[in-house]
């Protein structure tokens, strides 16, 4: 019998060659665009992944919940993970979470195509 699955995961589309520098000034900007800010970053699982930046975002500090994400730049792996315990609140903001996270990923330009007759 397989295990339930406790947490959901979003992943976002990192196009390689983001340094870590970047994706963290990134993630920055789309928290607070995201109207949360960040009140831990750390490591993720250093046996799996190796140097991850993860990163814990908050909409108020004494509100219970919070939304998890983690950066491992050798696979240009990003992804939030939701604890299904989590409260509403944090499960309503990951669509924006993600949008602001995409919008700043696609202002690098970074892997991108010129645009026809540019």
């Amino acid at each position: 019998m397989a295990k339930e699955k406790k947490s959901d995961d979003y992943y976002v589309e990192v196009p390689e060659g983001v340094t870590k520098p970047q994706m963290m000034s990134l993630v920055q900007r789309a928290a607070e665009s995201a109207g949360l800010y960040i009140s831990h970053i750390g490591g993720y699982s250093r046996k799996k992944y190796p140097d991850s930046v993860h990163w814990h975002f908050k909409r108020d500090a004494n509100e219970r919940g919070l939304l998890d994400a983690t950066f491992w730049d050798v696979k240009a792996l990003f992804w939030l993970m939701i604890r299904h315990s989590e409260p509403q609140w944090v499960k309503d903001k990951v669509p924006e979470l993600l949008a602001t996270l995409e919008a700043e990923l696609a202002a690098l330009g970074i892997g991108r195509l010129p645009e026809p007759g540019s």
